[in-house]
């Protein structure tokens, strides 16, 4: 997805990936400066791809907790990446990517 494939094939759990559309692939990236939405809080944050998804918000609200509680993140929820330490918006990032359920 970042980048154009240049010759051979990529596969993903046996599937060859090369002409899919990164979101069909089944993997999710943690970028090395989080990439987080400042003006959003850690739970939007961490649920925002399935907010775009469409995924209901009750649905949202019950993924976005078990992630949470999986990055030992419930506290947080309410606040904005600038009130986090680094290690904390971390683990932010991990959760977006973690929400998806990517196989990779």
């Amino acid at each position: 997805g970042l980048e154009e494939i240049s010759g051979g094939t990529i596969a993903i759990d046996g599937k060859v990936v090369n002409k899919l559309e990164p979101r069909e692939r089944g993997c999710a990236m943690v970028f090395q400066n989080y990439a987080l939405y400042p003006h959003m809080s850690v739970s939007q944050n961490i649920g925002y791809s399935l907010k775009v998804a469409g995924v209901p918000a009750a649905e949202r609200a019950q993924r976005i907790q078990a992630v949470a509680r999986i990055l030992e993140l419930e506290h947080l929820l309410d606040r904005k990446p600038m009130a986090l330490s680094g290690g904390q918006r971390q683990r932010v990032a991990m959760g977006r990517a973690m929400i998806r359920e990517p196989k990779v």
